[in-house]
């Protein structure tokens, strides 16, 4: 069963395909029964990323802080090809005014520092499949380990 977190406003699943329940996640938007509290994924546009890490830059730290300390592997999901990130070619991202140099630091910098893993995805399609697949690996290494 796929968990979604209460306040995600888009969920990449409905209860007509898949079986879900809704329950406030403290980190992340997605994990699965099996997974909770170990493996969740926080999936973001490309304009949600930017603004998260360049305008919600201290909310996002504190949710991957928190991730760490409960040990929750937490995976950033994206809505967009890393290049198309980095070069502002998504939704709005024209107007946006950081240097492409910058935020390939700032991601790399999360990802070296908390430790998180960005799955850089095609379209929602892309991501909702690279989804199910990081979930079933997610438990099978915490089948194991």
């Amino acid at each position: 069963m796929i968990i979604i977190d209460t306040r995600e406003q888009n969920p990449l699943w409905d209860d007509k395909h898949n079986a879900i329940l809704f329950k406030k996640l403290d980190e992340g938007d997605y994990t699965t029964e099996e997974l909770l509290n170990k493996a969740h994924i926080e999936r973001k546009s490309g304009n949600d990323l930017y603004g998260s890490i360049i305008q919600g830059h201290k909310r996002f730290r504190k949710e991957l802080d928190r991730a760490n300390e409960k040990g929750i592997t937490l995976a950033v999901f994206v809505e967009c090809p890393k290049e198309f990130f980095i070069g502002k070619k998504f939704k709005g991202g024209f107007r946006l005014k950081t240097h492409p140099a910058v935020l390939r630091k700032i991601i790399t910098t999360i990802q070296d520092k908390y430790g998180v893993e960005f799955v850089w995805c095609e379209d929602r399609e892309d991501l909702r499949n690279r989804a199910l697949e990081w979930f079933n690996m997610q438990k099978s290494i915490h089948k194991n380990g």
